[in-house]
C-alpha cells in the first residue's frame, strides 16, 4: 500500500487503533455526508502550494489535505473539457458517452440525457443538488444542467474563451457578457447561499470554476498578490473562494460530516505548471491528466492522509453511491469503482488499470507501477508509437516524467497492458464521433439556445 499517514493521527492510524471519531472503525457505517466537488478549470498538478508550487499559496485549498487526505496520482477523467467533466459526472469513459469532444458555441450537440449523473442519482437518493460554474456539456436546453438532476444552477455554457460569454440562473439569462473579474466572488457567494439554504437536508453542490482556465482573470483585490502573474493571481482568487465554503460550513454547524473534494478537469494550458510531471493540457502524458486532489471529511477521514495509489475522475460516482445510499446504474457499463476506502482508510486502488483517452483515441493505460503510452504529439502531426518504433512503456516509480522507455526491460508488462488497451480498443472503437471545427461556417449559430430541441 502506497500510503502514509501525516500530523497527529500517524501513530494511531499506523498500529490500527481507533480514533476518537469513526474514521478507523471497519464496522460502523459512515453517516450520510453533505457532499462537495469543487471542480478547477485548467488548474496544473504543480499550481498550489500543497503540491510543491513556490510562487502561489493556496492555504485554504491546502487545508483540505491537511484535514483530510492528499491523493498524489488522481487523474482527470481526460485531458481537454468537455470528455473530462462527462466523465466525472457519469462515471463512464468519454466514448461511451459519446462526449470525446469540446462543445462549442456553434455546437448542437451535448451530453445524451439518457447519461445518469452523480446528481440524478443522489436526487433519488434524497439529496438537494445544486451547481454553480462551468458546464460545458451541451448548451441546448435538452442538455442543461437543470435537466441533468441539477435543482439549482447559476453558471456559464462553456469555457470562459468563448463567446457570448453569458451568466444563467437556471434557464434564465441573468447577466449578459460578464465581468470575468467578480465571477469567482459570485460563484462564491452563490456557494455560501446553497450551503445556508440546504444546511437541514444532505446535499451535493457541483462547484465547477470557470478558472484558471485562460484567459486568467483574477479579482481586483488580488492583483499582484502572488508571484505568477495574473494567473497565479486567479488561483488565490479561487482559493479565497474554498475559504469562504469552509467558513460557511463551520459557521452552519456541518463541517464535520461534508465530504469536500477540491481537484481540476485536466492540467494546465498555456500557463501554469505540471510540476514534475511531462506535458500539459490536450497531450498524452502525465501533465495533461493528473492533477491535484485533496479532500476533507472530518468524521471519517482522518488528518493529514497521503495516498499514493492511482484513481480517476469516473471514481467519484460510485464511491458516493456508496456514501450516500444512492444506486449505481446497472443498466450501462461504469468504468468508475467505489474508492471511498482510499480517501478514509488508505486503501490500494481496486482498479487494474486506468486508460487515457485522447478524443476517440486511446492513449495510454496504466497499472500501479507503469504506464504504456500508444500517442504523442510532435508539433503539430500526431504520433501512433505502433506505427514508428513501437510503444513507450514507463516506469512511473523511478520516472514520474516519462523520460525514459524501458519496454525492453519489461517485456512481459508491456505486452500485458498492450494487450489490454486492444481489448478497450475494441470496445470503444465503433462509438467514435466527429470534432466540430474550432470555428464555426458561416451563419452558424452561436451561444446557448435554451429551446425544447
Amino acid at each position: 500500500m502506497n500510503f502514509i499517514f501525516k500530523g497527529p493521527v500517524k501513530f494511531l492510524a499506523l498500529i490500527g487503533l481507533c480514533l476518537p471519531s469513526s474514521a478507523m472503525a471497519e464496522d460502523s457505517k459512515p453517516p450520510r455526508p453533505n457532499i462537495i466537488v469543487i471542480l478547477t478549470d485548467d488548474l496544473g498538478y504543480g499550481d498550489i502550494s500543497a503540491f510543491g508550487s513556490q510562487v502561489i499559496d493556496t492555504p485554504n485549498i491546502d487545508r483540505l489535505g491537511k484535514e483530510g487526505v492528499t491523493m498524489t496520482s488522481w487523474y482527470a477523467a481526460q485531458n481537454v473539457c468537455t470528455p473530462s467533466r462527462a466523465g466525472l459526472l457519469t462515471g463512464r469513459y468519454a466514448p461511451r458517452s459519446g462526449t470525446q469532444f469540446v462543445t462549442r458555441p456553434h455546437s448542437a450537440w451535448g451530453m445524451a440525457p439518457g447519461e445518469v449523473t452523480i446528481a440524478e442519482m443522489l436526487k433519488d437518493a434524497g439529496y438537494a443538488t445544486g451547481m454553480i460554474g462551468k458546464w460545458h456539456l451541451g448548451h441546448r436546453l435538452k442538455f442543461w444542467p437543470t435537466n441533468q438532476g441539477f435543482e439549482s444552477f447559476l453558471g456559464v455554457a462553456y469555457s470562459n474563451d468563448m463567446q457570448p460569454f453569458d451568466l444563467y440562473r437556471g434557464t434564465v439569462m441573468v447577466e449578459k457578457n460578464i465581468d470575468q473579474s467578480r465571477l469567482t466572488d459570485k460563484y462564491a457567494a452563490e456557494a455560501v447561499r446553497f450551503i445556508r439554504a440546504n444546511k437541514d437536508r444532505p446535499f451535493f453542490l457541483y462547484y465547477s470554476s470557470s478558472f484558471p482556465h485562460y484567459p486568467a482573470i483574477p479579482a481586483q483585490r488580488n492583483i499582484g498578490r502572488t508571484q505568477a502573474g495574473d494567473y497565479g493571481d486567479t488561483v488565490a482568487t479561487i482559493d479565497d473562494a474554498v475559504g469562504q465554503v469552509l467558513d460557511t460550513l463551520e459557521e452552519e454547524g456541518i463541517a464535520d460530516n461534508t465530504l469536500i473534494l477540491f481537484t481540476s478537469d485536466n492540467g494546465p494550458w498555456f500557463q501554469g505548471s505540471p510540476g514534475p510531471l511531462r506535458a500539459r493540457k490536450g497531450e498524452t502524458y502525465e501533465g495533461g491528466y493528473r492533477v491535484p486532489f485533496l479532500a476533507r471529511w472530518p468524521v471519517q477521514i482522518p488528518a493529514g492522509l497521503v495516498n499514493k495509489n492511482m484513481a480517476m475522475a469516473i471514481d467519484l460516482l460510485p464511491s458516493f453511491a456508496r456514501l450516500a445510499g444512492g444506486k449505481v446504474p446497472s443498466d450501462r457499463i461504469i468504468d468508475g469503482m467505489d474508492i471511498s476506502k482510499m480517501w478514509t482508510r488508505g486503501a490500494d486502488s481496486p482498479h487494474e488499470a486506468l486508460y487515457f483517452f485522447d478524443g476517440n483515441d486511446l492513449a495510454a493505460v496504466r497499472d500501479g507501477r507503469f504506464k504504456l503510452v500508444l500517442k504523442s504529439y510532435y508539433r503539430s502531426g500526431v504520433i501512433p508509437f505502433r506505427q514508428f518504433a513501437g510503444v513507450k512503456l514507463f516506469d512511473l516509480q523511478l520516472d514520474e516524467n516519462e523520460s525514459y522507455d524501458v519496454g525492453n526491460r519489461y517485456p512481459e508488462e508491456r505486452a500485458r497492458l498492450l494487450e489490454l488497451a486492444e481489448k478497450m480498443e475494441a470496445a470503444t472503437s465503433s462509438m467514435a464521433t466527429k470534432p466540430d471545427p474550432v470555428f464555426p461556417s458561416e451563419g452558424a449559430a452561436l451561444g446557448p439556445s435554451l429551446r425544447a430541441e
